[in-house]
């Protein structure tokens, strides 16, 4: 157990430093994106075309975009990074006995630090902007575990399918671009017409997105159907993605 904490840490480590190997910033890459990011979207979005989301909690679009876009943008990156975990590392895989889930989970775990670099240069910035709430910060503490089994789960199953299906990840980067307007991220639920309104709850993300935005914005869970939902797809989603894995797996090696 000690030795497979040790792997994964050294993963993540890796892949951490490894996005910005060789540049001048270095680890200030991590600080300075998403940064930009938000002052990006707020010359377009709110000073260039003015628009206010309506029946949210701030009237900021780009504040209520960017709480949106961190848990899909960590969401998204782990589960496409996931997908190719497996065949990237191929010499790894190939020896006796190593845990290449680890690989898998450390993929999931990097992007979920880099959304927490952003979700702090985040709160630095709603602080400026005085709209700071740390009352919904908690809300996090039901939302980030979800998460993480929803990528996770995702990331194994996709991963090992890949392996056998080399256009997974081409398919999977297809699905991400549809999933992503299915989403109520760069529009609020309450647009929606009503007659669509179910087919939007039933992705879990959409839920997802609005614990965030609680979070970030001063609010409480919303206890309902949307985060049962949630947490059964992110159950799911962890346990078959465990149980596929695991029965492919012995043939990694012989397909990579």
């Amino acid at each position: 157990m000690t030795q497979h904490l040790f792997l994964l840490r050294e993963f993540v480590r890796r892949d951490f430093k490894g996005r910005y190997a060789g540049s001048a910033l270095g680890f200030l890459w991590s600080f300075v994106q998403p940064l930009f990011q938000l002052v990006l979207f707020n010359f377009v979005f709110a000073t260039v075309m003015n628009l206010s989301p309506a029946g949210e909690r701030t009237e900021n679009f780009a504040v209520f975009l960017f709480c949106g876009l961190l848990p899909w943008t960590a969401f998204s990156e782990g589960v496409q990074r996931a997908s190719t975990a497996i065949t990237e590392n191929a010499i790894l895989v190939k020896k006796l006995n190593f845990p290449s889930e680890i690989l898998v989970l450390a993929v999931c775990m990097a992007a979920l630090l880099h959304e927490g670099i952003a979700a702090v240069v985040f709160l630095v910035i709603l602080g400026l902007f005085d709209q700071l709430s740390l009352a919904g910060l908690p809300v996090l503490l039901i939302a980030l575990p979800l998460q993480m089994a929803l990528t996770l789960g995702l990331g194994l199953m996709l991963s090992s399918v890949q392996v056998f299906f080399r256009d997974t990840a081409q398919v999977l980067g297809m699905i991400f671009m549809g999933w992503f307007y299915m989403t109520p991220i760069v529009y609020p639920l309450s647009l929606v017409p009503i007659e669509f309104r179910p087919w939007l709850e039933l992705n879990p993300l959409t839920t997802l997105v609005g614990l965030y935005r609680q979070a970030f914005l001063g609010g409480t869970v919303p206890w309902g159907p949307g985060l049962g939902w949630l947490a059964v797809a992110s159950g799911a989603s962890l346990v078959i993605g465990l149980r596929v894995f695991r029965s492919l797996k012995p043939a990694f090696a012989d397909e990579i």
